[in-house]
C-alpha cells in the first residue's frame, strides 16, 4: 500500500528516474557529473557499468625541501615532489628529477603522484636552490641551508697583548670560527667565554658569532691578577687564553669625616675623594668595605660602593663614645685611621651608598 502512494506520488509530480554514478566522493546524477567527470579514481553507474578513470597530463609539480637547515657532513635532507594534471588528480608512474643545487639530477618515478628522495648535500654550507620535474613540468623553485657541524668547531682565542687597567674595557674575541670542513659559523651562533682570576672570582661573557669570530667586551671590575679564559660552543670548550688585570692602587683616600645625628643618636661617616696611583678617581660601583669601632668598644662594619670618588654610610654608634677607630679597605689597599667627631660639612650631601 505505501509502495503504491510513493510510487502515484512520484508519477503525479513528473520525476523520472535518472541515472545515478558513484565516486570516493559519493553519489549524484551521472547528468551533473560536470568536471567531476574527469576526477580520477573508480566511478560506477546505475546501470552496472565500472569506470577507471586515469590522471590526465601533468599540469603543475609542487615541491617541499627539508629541513631548511641541514647541518654539514651529519644530516641527511628529505625532498617530496607531487604531479597533477589540471583538475588536481596525482600523476602515477610518471617520469619525475630533482635538482638539488649540487652535482647531476636524481631520476625518479611517482607512486601515487608522490616522488620522494632522501639526499646529503656535500659537506659545504651556505643555501642550495632545488627543483623537481614531473611528467615535463617543472616546479617552483625551493632552497635550503646547510650549516657549519658546530660540533667539529675547535674555539681558540686571539692572544691578549699587554695588561687591562681595572675599571676599563678589553676586548675578548675568538680566532676564525670553522668547523672540520672548513665552514664558518653562522652569525648569530651564541659563545659562552668565562674568566677566572687566581683568587677565583669568575665572571661570565656572553657572545654571538659575527663574520665567523666571537667577540666581547670586558669590564675590568672586580677581577685583577691573572685571568684565565675559556669558551665554550655546542658543548665543545677550549682554554688558552691568559692576561693580567693590574690591581686599583689607591693612594689617596680622601678625607674621613664623622659628625653626629643627634636626633636618633647616630654617627655619620663619609670618606673621598678616592684616588688611585692612575691619578682618576676610584670608580663608580666600586665596592669597599669600613669597619669603625668607638672608645667603648663598640664596633660596626658596614660594606658598601663608591659614587664620584665617595663613600657614606650611617652607623648606630653613640657619637660620645668617639673618637672612632676607622679601617677602610678598598681593592687590595687597607688604611686605618683614628677620627674624632666633627661638625658637618658645608656640603653634607651624601655620595655613595650602603
Amino acid at each position: 500500500m505505501i509502495r503504491t502512494i510513493i510510487l502515484a506520488g512520484v508519477m503525479a509530480n513528473g520525476v523520472c528516474a535518472q541515472e545515478a554514478a558513484t565516486d570516493a566522493f559519493g553519489i549524484l546524477p551521472t547528468a551533473h557529473l560536470g568536471d567531476r567527470a574527469n576526477w580520477a579514481g573508480l566511478r560506477g553507474s546505475s546501470t552496472g557499468e565500472d569506470v577507471v578513470q586515469t590522471a590526465g597530463p601533468a599540469e603543475a609539480t609542487v615541491l617541499f625541501v627539508g629541513p631548511k637547515s641541514i647541518v654539514a657532513g651529519i644530516e641527511p635532507g628529505h625532498a617530496v615532489a607531487l604531479g597533477l594534471d589540471i583538475y588536481g588528480n596525482m600523476l602515477d608512474g610518471a617520469q619525475a628529477q630533482f635538482t638539488l643545487g649540487y652535482g647531476a639530477g636524481l631520476p625518479a618515478e611517482t607512486t601515487r603522484g608522490i616522488v620522494d628522495t632522501l639526499f646529503t648535500p656535500p659537506p659545504r654550507s651556505g643555501v642550495f636552490l632545488a627543483g623537481a620535474e614531473v611528467g615535463g613540468v617543472q616546479s617552483a623553485r625551493a632552497d635550503y641551508r646547510v650549516t657549519a657541524h658546530l660540533a667539529t668547531v675547535q674555539p681558540q682565542f686571539i692572544a691578549q697583548d699587554g695588561r687591562i687597567l681595572p675599571e676599563t674595557f678589553g676586548q675578548i674575541a675568538s680566532e676564525p670560527l670553522v668547523d672540520a670542513y672548513g665552514n664558518p659559523v653562522d652569525d648569530g651562533v651564541g659563545v659562552s667565554i668565562f674568566l677566572r682570576d687566581g683568587a677565583g672570582t669568575a665572571t661570565f661573557l656572553p657572545s654571538v658569532v659575527r663574520d665567523a669570530t666571537a667577540q666581547s667586551t670586558l669590564l675590568a671590575r672586580a677581577i685583577t691578577g691573572n685571568v684565565a679564559g675559556q669558551m665554550a660552543l655546542a658543548g665543545t670548550s677550549a682554554g688558552g687564553l691568559s692576561f693580567d688585570v693590574e690591581p686599583m692602587v689607591v693612594t689617596d683616600a680622601g678625607d674621613i669625616l664623622i659628625w653626629s645625628e643627634a636626633e636618633i643618636n647616630a654617627t655619620h661617616l663619609r670618606v673621598g675623594p678616592m684616588a688611585t696611583d692612575k691619578g682618576y678617581l676610584v670608580p663608580d660601583g666600586t665596592a669597599l668595605a669600613i669597619e669603625i669601632m668607638g672608645g667603648d668598644g663598640a664596633m660596626q662594619p658596614a660594606q658598601g660602593w663608591v659614587l664620584d670618588g665617595y663613600a657614606a654610610f650611617v652607623f648606630l654608634l653613640d657619637p660620645q663614645s668617639g673618637p672612632f677607630d676607622v679601617t677602610l679597605t678598598l681593592s687590595d689597599t687597607k688604611i686605618t685611621r683614628q677620627v674624632s667627631v666633627a661638625q658637618p660639612p658645608l656640603n653634607a650631601t651624601l655620595r655613595g651608598a650602603e
